[in-house]
C-alpha cells in the first residue's frame, strides 16, 4: 500500500485496489481520528467543501506516472487550501487507485461517482484507461478530467459531453514532431508505437499528418510494452531508410527501445512522444538515451525558461514546491497533475462558485465552464483551450522539442 500522508489543509483518503479492511484503515488514518465513515460517500462531511476524485495509477505499469501526478495533486490543492481554498470553500481530496487497468478503473471510477459523490474526478493515468471511462463519465454525469494525450478520450465530441484531458492531442503531437523533422531535413520518418490505445492513435492518424508536411511514413511497427527488447522492430523500420523514427511509448518501454537501437547500432534518430517525458527515461535508458528526442514539457528543463514566458510563473510554482515538498523534480508526469487541477479550479471559478451541497448541480455548472471558458488557461504542459467540438486543446502553444545531451533534457524548440 502506498504510503499515507495527511497533508495540510487537504482532507484525503487514500484506496488502493487490497479490498475494504484497507480502505477503513486508510480512512481512519487520514481523516485526522474521525469514524471510518466520517465524510465519506454520499455527501457526508464538510458540505461547503468541494470533493475531487483522484483516479490514477499507484500500482501496475502506470505506476510511474500516477505517483507524481497524485503528488502534484496533493500539493496543488495543499497550497490552494492554505490560501483559503476557492472563494472559501476548501477541497477534499478522495484518491482511489487504478491498478493500471481499464476494469479496475471503472470499477473506482463508479465508487468515485456512486458512493462518494464528488463532484469531479482528475484521472486516470493512460489514454487506455480514460477512453473505457468516456461512456461511464457520460452516464454518470460527472466531469472528469483525464490526465492522457490521445485525442480518442475525448472523440466522439457527443459522447464525451462530460469527458475532458489536460496535454495537447495526439494530432498536435504529432504536428510538433512533424515540423521538428521538417526543419531538420527529415523526409521518411517510421513509427515505433505500444500496442494500446496510447500507441494505436498515431498510428491510425500518422498518415493524415505526414501528408500535410510531404514526409513519407516509411513504416509502421508495434510492440508491447512490457517488451524487453525491440530489436525486430526496429529492423524492419530500418529496411525503410528512415531518417527518424517516432517512437510512441511511456516509460520504461522507452528506455527498452532506445537500448534496443544501441544494442543493434541503429542509425536513425529517435524521437519520442510525450510518454517519455520524466528524468526517468534519462535514468533507465543511460548511455542509450543520449542524442535522442523528445516531444515534451518545459517541465523537463525549467531553467530555459525566462520570466517573460507565460508559462514561468506555473512551471517555478510546480517546480519549487514539488522539490520542497518531495525533494524531487518535477517532470512531465507531475505536470499533468497540476495542470488538470488548474484546469478543474479555473471551471470551478468560471462557474461562479456553484453551491457544493447541490452535487449534481455543482457537477453540471463545473462541466458548463470546462467547455465553454477553458480559454487560454496557462499551464506547465501546455496552454489550454477548450470548445463544444473538442474537449482538449488543439495548439502548440506551450509545447517543446528537447534533446538528452550530456545525461539531461536541453530544449531545442518551443512552440
Amino acid at each position: 500500500m502506498k504510503k499515507l500522508s495527511t497533508v495540510s489543509g487537504v482532507w484525503r483518503r487514500t484506496a488502493l485496489t487490497a479490498g475494504a479492511a484497507a480502505l477503513a484503515l486508510t480512512l481512519a488514518a487520514c481523516s485526522g481520528g474521525a469514524e471510518p465513515g466520517e465524510g465519506s460517500g454520499g455527501g457526508e462531511g464538510d458540505a461547503s467543501a468541494y470533493k475531487v476524485g483522484v483516479l490514477v495509477g499507484l500500482t501496475g505499469s502506470y505506476a510511474a506516472l500516477g505517483e507524481p501526478e497524485n503528488n502534484a495533486i496533493e500539493l496543488y490543492f495543499e497550497q490552494l487550501n492554505a490560501d483559503g481554498g476557492i472563494d472559501g470553500h476548501p477541497v477534499e481530496l478522495v484518491v482511489l487507485d487504478s491498478g493500471s487497468t481499464e476494469s479496475t478503473a471503472v470499477n473506482q471510477f463508479r465508487k468515485l461517482a456512486i458512493e462518494e459523490n464528488v463532484h469531479a474526478i482528475l484521472g486516470p493515468s493512460s489514454s487506455g484507461e480514460s477512453i473505457a471511462l468516456q461512456t461511464f463519465s457520460k452516464d454518470l454525469t460527472v466531469p472528469t478530467i483525464a490526465l492522457a494525450s490521445s485525442s480518442a478520450i475525448v472523440e466522439p465530441a457527443e459522447n464525451a459531453t462530460y469527458m475532458f484531458k489536460q496535454y495537447s492531442g495526439t494530432n498536435e503531437s504529432l504536428k510538433a514532431q512533424f515540423e521538428f523533422a521538417a526543419a531538420e531535413g527529415w523526409t521518411k520518418i517510421g513509427l515505433l508505437h505500444t500496442n494500446d490505445g496510447y500507441g494505436q492513435d498515431p498510428a491510425n492518424r500518422i498518415d493524415d499528418v505526414a501528408a500535410e508536411y510531404g514526409i513519407e511514413v516509411t513504416g509502421k511497427e508495434a510492440f508491447d510494452a512490457t517488451a524487453t527488447e525491440v530489436t525486430a522492430q526496429l529492423g524492419n523500420l530500418e529496411q525503410g531508410d528512415p531518417d527518424a523514427v517516432f517512437v510512441w511509448a511511456v516509460n520504461p518501454a522507452n528506455a527498452i527501445v532506445a537500448k534496443s537501437a544501441e544494442s543493434i547500432g541503429f542509425e536513425p534518430a529517435l524521437f519520442n512522444s510525450p510518454g517519455a517525458g520524466s528524468a526517468a527515461y534519462i535514468e533507465n535508458a543511460g548511455a542509450a538515451g543520449e542524442g535522442t528526442y523528445l516531444q515534451g514539457s518545459v517541465v523537463l528543463a525549467p531553467d530555459s525558461l525566462t520570466e517573460d514566458s507565460p508559462q514561468f510563473d506555473a512551471t517555478r510554482a510546480l517546480v519549487d514546491g514539488y522539490q520542497e515538498a518531495y525533494g524531487e523534480a518535477a517532470g512531465q508526469y507531475a505536470a499533468n497533475g497540476w495542470d488538470g487541477a488548474t484546469l478543474l479550479v479555473n471551471a470551478i471559478e468560471k462557474a461562479g462558485v456553484p453551491d457544493p451541497s447541490d452535487v449534481q448541480a455543482a457537477r453540471d455548472a463545473i462541466r458548463d465552464a470546462l467547455e465553454n471558458d477553458t480559454q487560454a488557461v496557462v499551464g506547465v504542459n501546455g496552454i489550454y483551450t477548450y470548445t463544444p467540438e473538442f474537449h482538449g486543446s488543439t495548439s502548440l502553444e506551450g509545447l517543446a522539442v528537447l534533446r538528452v545531451t550530456g545525461g539531461e533534457f536541453e530544449v531545442v524548440k518551443t512552440y
